[in-house]
């Protein structure tokens, strides 16, 4: 079994999200090639500020559907949720 833990969120690059579940789960999100050309690249695309609307709307799309890839693989804790057992700072 693999785990993986990351202190940071997931957010700076979809190449580097791909990279951590390819060690957990290796071939779950394809080759780095399929991954970038399917997912990567046009959501990425769809972000950008002179994005059309059908590359903004397939980046949505394209995003839930990776979500929904990943997400039962993932526990995610808010910050909320982990202050509430930290001792205040001093």
């Amino acid at each position: 079994h693999r785990l993986l833990l990351s202190g940071a969120p997931i957010q700076n690059r979809l190449r580097e999200l791909w990279s951590l579940f390819d060690f957990v789960f290796p071939g779950r999100l394809g080759t780095l090639p399929v991954f970038e050309r399917e997912y990567a690249q046009p959501i990425a695309a769809g972000a950008y500020a002179g994005a059309s609307p059908m590359q903004v709307a397939a980046a949505c799309q394209l995003a839930g559907q990776l979500r929904g890839l990943i997400e039962p693989y993932l526990l995610r804790r808010l910050k909320a949720d982990v202050d509430l057992r930290l001792p205040a700072k001093s």
